[in-house]
């Protein structure tokens, strides 16, 4: 039994206890009026008595509902003077403790009673980000509940309406933070103003994180892939349990940002997946990532540098690492995972191909259209890269400054911004990294400091993120399936980022998620507008699969389809809120580079050595300059010689 379960029999013994007491002193009432300190402690019950009642009262209007495992106690929460009904750390797994720690989660048993659910969930184990002291900015991303391996609870908010309609559409929120962070609990993911403006249900799953949640060993007791399944199982809840808080199971939507949305990509491609959800949207991440999967090789080696890190031996084996990493305490791992890899975007323990979840790797799902066909939204922010520059390295790209960057700094870190191609850890040849510094060089003033920042920003973006996103709108339109592609280029008016941070990566989801309507965060009155338009966009295309259009409802300005030819986009942007712009082919010269050239060029230069580069380039110089010189004498030497020849003929 839950402790809260527990807690909530605890306060109604209490409280039959001080109504007996109140009855018994007002028994006594004219007995305690002759005596002044009878009379006070008279009061004093009387008053706690009737605090009682009217506290009995008001929980007799929370919220009830009966699953399949029991009852569950909710709270009524209200905002601008309409109501939620929100239910916090609704259990849907068992605790992955003890023996089942690294496994798939198993289902969780009934429980007798009313279930406490009005205490936000456990965060599941994970470290804080310490770049940066005291920043806001930073802090907004860090766990707000207690971080344990007992974390498998997942959040369900229900507008309150007078007249409440059933089979409600379904929005499934999955958080990011790289697979080795996050929490469904964060202030920032508070969907109250996306449920009461809209009439949707939102539900947030948590799932295991890092090596709890991503050991790979190939054996039963580290399978791999466990957060996945912890995500699946809160589907299957969904399926199964949602019909009772009025929502329609044939009605949800995944929705997700970073590594959120690169998990509803792998939902999209996964055979255990596709019969959960309905549609899809995804911020800012597709499964072709470079950071997403590895190869269980590269799983096998990152778990036995874990393992040497906290000094067992041996380590040989997948049983010898799995015993040591048991025997480990949970709040030990956040501070070592990070030695098992290095570079930006680069995060300790992610998917593999496990052959149960995952079947392939996502690139051949895409090639063989081997996906679930729903028509998708999907998007990028403009300045994706910002962000992890400024963790990268924090002493060229302080957020105390404007971060200029020169030209000798910009060669270098064209370098090693992309040392790891394709995945980590293989490193980029020099044929490559050069291509790398053309593409993205300013060849018209390479001594612009700012142009130097934004196209180190633009490498990492389109990189790690938009090309990716783009690969993934070009498979499904090229299937003959609807795509909505989405530019954001908001700055937030109220941003604790520096103004060269730009639209950062998550900067769209306070949007998303209503945060400007509220007033008391003071944002402009076009963020205002623009976020109750990016709502309606969301929830349109969660109600009908199109984000312009609603049923019974006066449809929204044309959001026009992106079609593999003409790459359509809408810009997401308070200034032009009311007439929202769009484009076509975005970052397409780029995402050709990234998909087209660069993987042709590296396969072509393999097999050849740094050795064999330098004498072809000592080769190519050698010829330029003697062997041209070299022709331009024999080629003099020839005409003298002709010239001597006709001279000679004409004197005899």
């Amino acid at each position: 039994m839950k402790p809260l379960v527990l807690q909530e029999k605890v306060r109604n013994v209490m409280f039959i206890q001080l109504v007996r007491k109140a009855r018994k002193a007002s028994q006594h009432l004219d007995d305690a009026i002759m005596d002044l300190g009878r009379y006070t402690d008279f009061l004093l019950v009387l008053g706690v008595y009737i605090l009682c009642l009217f506290m009995r009262a008001d929980a007799s209007q929370d919220p009830i509902v009966t699953t399949s495992k029991g009852k569950v106690r909710g709270f009524r929460k209200n905002v601008d003077g309409k109501q939620v009904d929100v239910y916090y750390g609704i259990p849907f797994a068992k605790p992955p403790l003890g023996n089942l720690r690294f496994r798939h989660p198993q289902p969780n048993d009934p429980w007798s009673g009313i279930f406490n659910a009005t205490v936000k969930p456990n965060s599941c184990m994970q470290g804080f980000d310490k770049i940066f002291k005291n920043f806001s900015g930073e802090n907004v991303w860090h766990a707000n509940t207690p971080r344990s391996e007992d974390c498998l609870y997942l959040n369900v908010y229900v507008p309150k309406v007078k007249k409440p309609i059933k089979n409600k559409a379904v929005f499934v929120w999955i958080y990011g933070g790289g697979f080795y962070s996050g929490t469904s609990t964060l202030d920032i993911y508070d969907p109250s103003y996306l449920v009461l403006l809209n009439d949707v249900i939102v539900v947030s799953i948590q799932y295991r994180v890092s090596v709890l949640g991503f050991l790979a060993l190939g054996i039963p007791e580290a399978p791999g892939n466990a957060g996945m399944f912890d995500q699946l199982m809160g589907l299957d809840w969904i399926q199964r349990e949602i019909r009772n808080f009025g929502g329609n199971p044939r009605n949800v939507t995944l929705f997700g940002e970073s590594a959120g949305a690169a998990s509803v990509a792998f939902h999209l491609v996964s055979p255990l997946s596709r019969s959960k959800f309905d549609r899809a949207i995804l911020q800012s991440g597709s499964l072709t990532c470079p950071w997403a999967v590895i190869s269980r090789e590269e799983a096998f080696r990152r778990s036995k540098v874990l393992a040497e890190k906290f000094k067992c031996s041996p380590v040989d084996t997948a049983w010898d690492i799995y015993k040591c990493l048991k025997a480990q305490p949970a709040k030990d791992f956040p501070d070592y995972v990070w030695y098992v890899v290095e570079g930006i975007s680069q995060f300790p323990f992610v998917l593999i191909v496990d052959g149960t979840f995952l079947v392939e790797t996502p690139e051949i799902s895409l090639a063989t259209q081997n996906f679930k066909r729903v028509p998708l939204l999907v998007g990028s922010n403009k300045n994706e890269g910002t962000y992890f520059l400024a963790y990268f390295r924090k002493d060229i790209f302080d957020i105390e400054t404007n971060a200029l960057i020169s030209k000798e700094i910009f060669r270098i870190l064209s370098d090693t911004l992309i040392e790891y191609y394709p995945q980590y850890p293989t490193k980029l040849n020099s044929f490559g990294r050069d291509a790398v510094l053309y593409q993205y060089t300013n060849w018209e003033n390479p001594d612009d400091k700012i142009s130097n920042r934004n196209k180190l920003d633009q490498l990492v973006t389109d990189y790690n993120f938009l090309c990716q996103v783009n690969q993934l709108a070009e498979a499904y339109s090229n299937a003959g399936e609807k795509v909505y592609y989405y530019y954001f280029t908001q700055i937030p008016s109220q941003s604790p980022w520096p103004k060269w941070v730009g639209a950062y990566h998550a900067a769209e989801i306070e949007y998303i998620f209503g945060s400007p309507v509220d007033r008391s965060k003071n944002f402009l009155d076009n963020e205002v507008e623009l976020s109750k338009k990016m709502m309606r966009f969301w929830t349109n295309y969660a109600k009908t699969g199109d984000p312009n259009k609603n049923w019974g409802e006066q449809n929204l300005q044309e959001w026009p389809v992106h079609t593999a030819a003409q790459k359509e986009y809408l810009y997401l942007n308070a200034d032009n809120v009311h007439n929202l712009l769009t484009g076509k082919g975005l970052r397409a010269k780029e995402c050709a580079f990234w998909k087209e050239y660069l993987p042709r060029l590296v396969a072509a230069t393999l097999d050849i050595s740094e050795a064999e580069k330098q004498w072809k380039m000592q080769f190519a110089e050698y010829s330029q300059k003697y062997i041209v010189d070299w022709r331009h004498q024999f080629e003099n030497f020839v005409k003298n010689h002709e010239k001597r020849m006709a001279n000679c003929k004409n004197d005899s």
